[in-house]
């Protein structure tokens, strides 16, 4: 079979000596016929391929009966790797060693020698069932979804048999646990563990203490804390940090990358006795030095951070405060944010503690906390009307 997608160079349609009408056109450059039984369905036929050229939408399908799936990964990938998705820049490595782990993992087996043809709705369907976690499954399917649709893009499918939502829709799991926040005195509390609690009772380590602080009013993320580099602070009346690098893991190893999420630096400022103890902690450190290491003075991995020191930390906090929230440490960049809004930060502030592209971005993710703080503000001027503010 095939479907329309290319330009129609040549139409004709002829009477057979069997008493059938022939429709001959051409696909692609190359030669197509097919036969009916009258001359109205002939004639039905191409105008089917007139609309389908006019509105760019004509395809030789049968290119998908010959290109293997896993021949599609490596050309998908090679263009990821190249420009991104949307062809503007090239996908982040961590991003492409998500995608081959991915492929690999849960696609591979399934998939690899199927022709694009051959990865029909069915075979998506008996393919879902077999995921032991619904957060692999989403995952799985979305990038499925996303390279089939490139396969539809490149003119080898007619359609993406991994977008039918009434079919095969992979709904998004709810959340687990809902995002929280820390009080100032929380976020201290914290700190203190961090440095001195568990592993480190009796031997304080006083830069995870820092740490914890710095992340909690800043809001950087957990590769920019672990890749902040000492040229990147400066101190004195207006201390700020100009948040460039990240470290991230790829494959296995730990890498520095120039550009963070956003792909282009951002500044933050850093509350003041923040900075007065980040001044003492870095004093001596060349500008390409780590700011915050490991004891023995390596690089922090995220797993064992969170592992050795955040988790129990949190654990403690919470033996001793029945209020302290059950947190991940990402939630010490809401803890930024909140603390930032309840100092009367405005929006273009909070932007940058959170780094996003627009403050519609930041005020679509904190909506919540702008709503409390529009009630102070409806309060204050509620008390200018009734003379009770100046």
């Amino acid at each position: 079979m095939y479907d329309w997608m290319a330009i129609v160079v040549v139409m004709a349609i002829n009477k057979l000596d069997n008493g059938k009408w022939r429709h001959d056109y051409r696909v692609g450059g190359i030669r197509r016929y097919k036969q009916f039984r009258t001359k109205a369905e002939a004639l039905a036929h191409e105008l089917q391929i007139n609309t389908a050229k006019s509105g760019g939408t004509l395809i030789d399908t049968r290119k998908g009966g010959k290109i293997r799936f896993h021949d599609l990964y490596l050309e998908w990938l090679d263009r990821i790797e190249r420009v991104g998705a949307k062809g503007q820049r090239p996908a982040s490595p961590v991003t492409v060693a998500g995608y081959r782990r991915v492929y690999a993992q849960h696609m591979q087996k399934h998939f690899e020698n199927r022709t694009l043809a051959g990865v029909t709705l069915t075979v998506i369907n008996e393919w879902l069932v077999t995921f032991s976690t619904d957060d692999a499954r989403r995952r799985a399917y979305r990038q499925l979804g996303r390279m089939l649709q490139y396969a539809v893009d490149s003119g080898y499918l007619a359609a993406n048999p991994a977008r039918n939502a009434t079919i095969n829709n992979v709904p998004t799991p709810a959340p687990v646990r809902e995002p929280a926040a820390l009080t100032a005195a929380q976020l201290m509390a914290l700190a203190e563990q961090s440095a001195e609690g568990g592993r480190y009772a009796g031997k304080s380590h006083e830069a995870y203490r820092l740490l914890i602080l710095f992340a909690g009013t800043t809001g950087l993320r957990w590769s920019e804390v672990s890749g902040l580099k000492a040229g990147a602070l400066t101190f004195g009346d207006r201390p700020q940090v100009v948040v460039r690098s990240t470290l991230v893991p790829v494959d296995g190893r730990l890498e520095f990358r120039e550009t963070t999420k956003g792909r282009k630096p951002r500044i933050v400022p850093i509350p003041g006795s923040v900075a007065e103890e980040l001044e003492v902690h870095a004093k001596g450190l060349a500008s390409s030095e780590l700011v915050f290491t490991s004891p023995s003075g390596t690089e922090l991995r995220s797993s064992n951070f969170a592992r050795r020191v955040f988790h129990p930390a949190v654990e403690r906090c919470r033996e001793t405060d029945s209020t302290f929230p059950e947190i991940v440490f990402h939630d010490l960049r809401r803890t930024a944010v909140t603390l930032a809004i309840s100092a009367g930060a405005n929006v273009k502030l909070v932007q940058q503690i959170a780094g996003h592209s627009s403050a519609v971005t930041t005020l679509d993710v904190y909506a919540q906390l702008f709503a409390h703080d529009a009630q102070s503000s409806a309060r204050a001027v509620d008390a200018l009307l009734n003379g009770k503010g100046t």
